[in-house]
């Protein structure tokens, strides 16, 4: 969606001003609709605000609603595809909707050809849909940034305050985040401790909680040492910035680790309590930072 609007980011930095790169989100029992059910309105803020792009919701059904429903809920995104607009479908993950035949609508397949994620959606029926969560179109739209925003990709304080302000409120206000039986930020940690003591360590969603999660710890500490390389010229302390970079990929190879159903769960469950630890203290490094230098 970026690229098409031709915002030019890198991964990383798609990641860090949008906030995902410092969300975490966990059911009691460690289900992989982790990374889907939290309150996304602050990351569809950042989205807008912080990287020029406003993903809105265009419509919807459950998947064993009507013909008439679904058909109801399409023809928004029938329009918005005739427009021009950019358009998903959330399901059991997120689906860029690449056009339309005579049958149906057209899906990219971001894990290849596997079940959870089609490359078609009849119309009408959705009969490539299955399981509990409802189907929600979204379209992709461009918003223009006041000028000092425009620099996205260097030197743009402002955005990475607001990043930065995200990583904190993340972790020390999890409450605006999630509600039982999901847990965020800290209390997401508490929760996967709590399941791999339960049993569920063997659970699809062990695994797919940890390659997510860790993916987005990735992203940040890559994104950090873009500012740690660009030395003088970084926004914050390179130095600052380069322990970041190192304190986030260790979380991220923590948190794969925890996703390898093959390790003992001792182990895993080590590797998860070390990683909650090392993102606290990052968040007391991006606190130290936001006062000193990004005041």
């Amino acid at each position: 969606a970026l690229a098409y609007h031709g915002i030019n980011l890198t991964e990383p930095q798609a990641f860090v001003l949008a906030g995902h790169a410092f969300a975490i989100n966990v059911r009691e029992d460690l289900c992989p609709s982790g990374p889907y059910c939290w309150n996304h309105e602050r990351f569809h803020a950042l989205l807008a605000d912080n990287v020029g792009v406003r993903m809105s919701p265009i419509g919807g059904a459950e998947v064993d609603a009507t013909v008439k429903v679904k058909l109801a809920a399409e023809q928004r995104l029938h329009h918005a595809l005739d427009q021009g607009t950019v358009c998903s479908m959330l399901h059991l993950d997120h689906q860029l909707v690449l056009g339309r035949d005579a049958n149906g609508f057209l899906l990219a397949q971001p894990w290849g050809d596997i079940e959870p994620t089609p490359a078609h959606l009849t119309f009408g029926n959705w009969k490539e849909c299955s399981g509990k969560p409802p189907v929600a179109f979204f379209q992709w739209t461009k918003v223009v940034l006041p000028p000092p925003c425009q620099l996205l990709p260097t030197g743009a304080l402002r955005s990475l305050r607001l990043a930065l302000d995200f990583a904190i409120e993340a972790w020390r206000e999890p409450q605006c985040f999630a509600e039982a039986p999901y847990g965020f930020g800290p209390h997401a940690y508490a929760n996967w401790l709590a399941a791999l003591d339960a049993g569920h360590g063997d659970d699809h969603g062990a695994w797919w909680n940890g390659r997510v999660w860790g993916e987005c710890r990735a992203q940040a500490g890559y994104y950090f040492a873009e500012l740690a390389a660009a030395g003088e010229e970084s926004d914050i302390p390179s130095t600052q910035a380069a322990t970041l970079a190192d304190q986030y990929q260790g979380i991220a190879q923590r948190l794969y680790h925890a996703a390898d159903r093959e390790r003992p769960i001792a182990e895993r469950r080590r590797a998860v309590a070390e990683a909650r630890d090392a993102e606290a203290d990052c968040v007391n490094r991006i606190v130290a930072v936001r006062r000193a230098a990004l005041a």
